[in-house]
């Protein structure tokens, strides 16, 4: 799916996004209440094999935010950013899960049981954002007198998970994935430096051939073990990046 006109419809909607916000940070006035989140139905878990992807903004604390005037703009980076990031999720058949607020979390794989299909969208996904922040949005903040613009790392592995919501009925309530899948796909965040992207050993195995070349092992662990034979779960730096359409077959 990765071509021209793709990457046309990422550039539209962004400038309609920009465009937008802007008329909408007018609206940002002191004394207004906090927004309410809408209501939802705890519903039961449900099992599957996915892959799970977190990313992380790299030194978001350390941005300039203590005037208002800073924070609107904060205000108009992050929308621009965090809503794009869910937009490539959703292309690539993925479940938005949660937003932490300088970070995200989401699931692929819920609509197929190929794992190749599966990991190849978290991927797939991973780079597009890279490409997207790289080559549309740094040289827009750029323009803004953001010259560091925004560096993000990329954790994501590849198991069975079990996905449910969490709660109390009218109030505070929420997906979470319950097992060692996303706990390594957090933890692989710790081991990545910014504009990175860090695959567990699942993920490796179940790339396509081609996309091999890209993995470089790392040197640290991910810190779990395999229990039957004690023998340590890999993570690895997937190197490759978007340079022009059609780049993978």
């Amino acid at each position: 799916m990765w071509n021209k006109e793709y990457l046309d419809q990422i550039i539209d909607r962004t400038n309609k996004r920009i465009s937008t916000l802007n008329q909408k940070l007018l609206d940002v006035k002191p004394g207004e209440q906090m927004p309410v989140e809408d209501q939802v139905t705890i519903g039961s878990g449900r099992q599957m094999e996915v892959a799970i992807l977190f990313l992380d903004i790299c030194s978001y604390s350390s941005w300039f935010n203590d005037s208002y005037e800073a924070q609107k703009f904060v205000l108009t980076l992050m929308n621009v950013f965090m809503a794009e990031m869910m937009n490539i999720i959703r292309d690539q058949k993925g479940e938005f899960e949660k937003n932490t607020g300088d970070g995200l979390m989401a699931y692929f794989g819920c609509e197929s049981n190929d794992p190749t299909t599966c990991v190849k969208s978290a991927v797939e996904a991973a780079l597009t954002m890279h490409y997207f922040n790289d080559h549309l949005l740094t040289p827009y903040l750029n323009r803004q007198g953001f010259a560091e613009g925004i560096k993000f790392r990329v954790g994501i592995d590849y198991g069975k998970v079990t996905i449910g919501r969490v709660g109390i009925p009218g109030g505070m309530n929420s997906f979470v994935a319950i097992g060692t899948t996303a706990n390594i796909a957090c933890k692989l965040l710790n081991v990545a430096g910014p504009g990175e992207i860090i695959i567990g050993q699942h993920v490796r195995s179940q790339l396509p051939t081609a996309w091999l070349q890209y993995c470089q092992i790392l040197l640290q662990t991910t810190g779990f073990v395999y229990i039957l034979n004690n023998t340590p779960y890999f993570a690895y730096k997937y190197t490759g990046r978007w340079t022009h359409p059609q780049i993978y077959a």
